[in-house]
């Protein structure tokens, strides 16, 4: 009996040693939002700077816009102006400016005394303009430096008088008369000649332009028969150029 109640005594003593000792629990862990360390210095808190201000602060370059200078303008002060070949009163007249038009400027003599402009009467050409009889708007300086023309004969008009004769087949050698009208664009002394269809040329002439002009020539050419005839006219000097016209003698027997 006694045996019995120490077996049990044992038996309760190491129960009671088992609920005493200690067993592996779960433990459970927080749920907690990922933040972001954010350093402090100075011990204060950074606060959100706005765009805007972000953007005076930060100077962005700024495209400048390059003008084009404006065209420079003449126009007559009171009366017509004429419109030369050449920068100086000796040159041809090749245009007007008158009162109430304009003409672009698009250069200068050296001494800024004359202009050289778009021709007011014909735009498809140049000219030049007296700039004391002028009122110019815009930046004379700005405008290049041109140069005098050369001076050149610019035409030759030839006629022939009369243009057709019909006389007696006995009654040749017969004469006309060789009208050449030469135009300079400034002055000039002109060497000219004519030369006939049957290769009879005559002496060599010259002729004084004072300023640019056109002037009357003539001379007289004799053809021994009839038949048909051209007579050229030509200029050697300042440069070379030429005209030309036709004409006829018939003769009845």
């Amino acid at each position: 009996m006694k045996r019995r109640h120490l077996i049990f005594t044992f038996i309760f003593v190491v129960y009671i040693s088992a609920c005493n000792m200690p067993g592996a629990t779960a433990t459970e862990i927080p749920s907690t939002q990922p933040t972001l360390d954010i350093p402090i210095t100075g011990g204060t808190t950074p606060t959100a700077v706005p765009i805007e201000t972000l953007l005076q602060v930060v100077e962005l370059p700024t495209a400048t816009s390059t003008s084009t200078p404006s065209v420079t303008l003449a126009s007559a002060r009171e009366q017509p102006v004429n419109c030369r070949f050449g920068p100086d009163v000796s040159y041809a007249i090749v245009g007007a400016l008158i009162v109430g038009r304009q003409a672009e400027v698009i250069g200068k003599n050296i001494d800024v005394t004359w202009v050289y402009v778009r021709n007011p009467s014909d735009p498809s050409t140049n000219c030049w303009l007296y700039v004391d009889l002028l009122n110019l708007e815009g930046n004379v300086d700005l405008l290049p430096v041109v140069g005098s023309p050369e001076i050149m004969v610019t035409g030759i008009r030839v006629s022939i008088e009369p243009p057709a004769m019909n006389v007696a087949c006995d009654a040749f050698p017969q004469s006309v008369i060789i009208t050449a009208e030469i135009t300079t664009n400034g002055p000039s002394i002109v060497t000219w000649y004519w030369e006939s269809s049957v290769g009879i040329t005559s002496a060599q002439k010259q002729v004084l332009f004072e300023a640019g002009d056109t002037k009357i020539v003539q001379d007289y050419y004799q053809m021994d028969r009839a038949g048909d005839y051209s007579i050229r006219v030509h200029s050697i000097l300042p440069n070379l150029t030429a005209g030309e016209a036709t004409f006829k003698a018939i003769c009845t027997p």
